[in-house]
C-alpha cells in the first residue's frame, strides 16, 4: 500500500519524543543565525577584512608607499595584524556549545538568585539546550527545575528558535545527569513523567 503525499507530509511534520533530530547542517545554520555573539564576531571579522583591503588599496595608489619594497613590507604587516593566531580566534569565539547568555537572562527572572544559584552549566547538544544543575534526582518536577525549563524555553524563543527543546539535568549518584524537567515540543509542559 502506498502513501498519499498528504500522509507522507503529515508523517514528516509529526515529531514524537524519539523523532530523528534535524541534520547537523540545519542545527549549525540555525545556531549561526540565532547567535547574537557570533553575529558580532562575524561583523568584527568583516570590518577587519575591509580595513585590510582599504590599506592594501591605499598602498597600491601612486605615492602610497614610502619607497621601493615598503609597499610589500607594509602589506605583509597589515595581513599579520588582520589575521590573529588560531589560539586568539578560539578565545574570541569561545566554546560553540556553551550558551553564555542564558544565565544572565535567568538572573533577570530570578533577581534573588534562589533558582539560578543551582545552575552549573548551559550547553547546546545538537538541537537541544541542556541546563545542568546541582539539584538532586529527587528534585524531578520541582519548582526550580520547572522554572529553569520555562525560562530556557522563553530565552530560546526570544532568540528566534521556533521549536525550543530543553532538558534540565540534576545530579545522581548512579546515573550521571538525570532529567528533572524537559520540553521537546510545543505540547510539553516541562514536566517529566513520574519514574517508578
Amino acid at each position: 500500500m502506498t502513501e498519499s503525499p498528504a500522509q507522507s507530509s503529515a508523517k514528516q511534520q509529526s515529531r514524537g519524543r524519539h523523532a530523528k533530530p534535524p541534520s547537523a547542517l540545519a542545527v549549525r545554520w540555525k545556531r549561526l543565525v540565532a547567535s547574537r555573539r557570533r553575529r558580532l564576531v562575524l561583523a568584527g571579522a568583516g570590518l577587519t577584512a575591509a580595513a585590510a583591503l582599504a590599506a592594501g588599496a591605499a598602498l597600491a595608489l601612486p605615492g602610497g608607499g614610502g619607497g621601493p619594497g615598503s609597499a610589500s613590507r607594509t602589506a605583509a604587516e597589515a595581513r599579520a595584524a588582520a589575521s590573529p593566531s588560531p589560539h586568539e580566534q578560539v578565545d574570541a569565539v569561545g566554546d560553540p556549545d556553551e550558551v553564555t547568555d542564558a544565565v544572565p537572562y535567568f538572573e533577570t527572572k530570578d533577581p534573588g538568585k534562589k533558582v539560578v544559584k543551582h545552575v552549573t552549566d548551559v550547553r547546546r547538544s545538537g538541537s537541544f539546550v541542556r541546563v545542568y544543575t546541582d539539584l538532586k534526582e529527587e528534585d524531578e518536577n520541582s519548582k526550580p527545575a520547572l522554572d529553569l525549563c520555562k525560562w530556557t524555553t522563553q530565552f530560546l524563543k526570544d532568540g528566534g528558535d521556533d521549536e525550543p527543546r530543553v532538558f534540565v539535568h540534576g545530579e545522581s549518584d548512579d546515573n550521571g545527569s538525570v532529567i528533572l524537567a524537559n520540553k521537546q515540543s510545543a505540547k510539553d509542559s516541562c514536566e517529566v513523567s513520574e519514574t517508578p
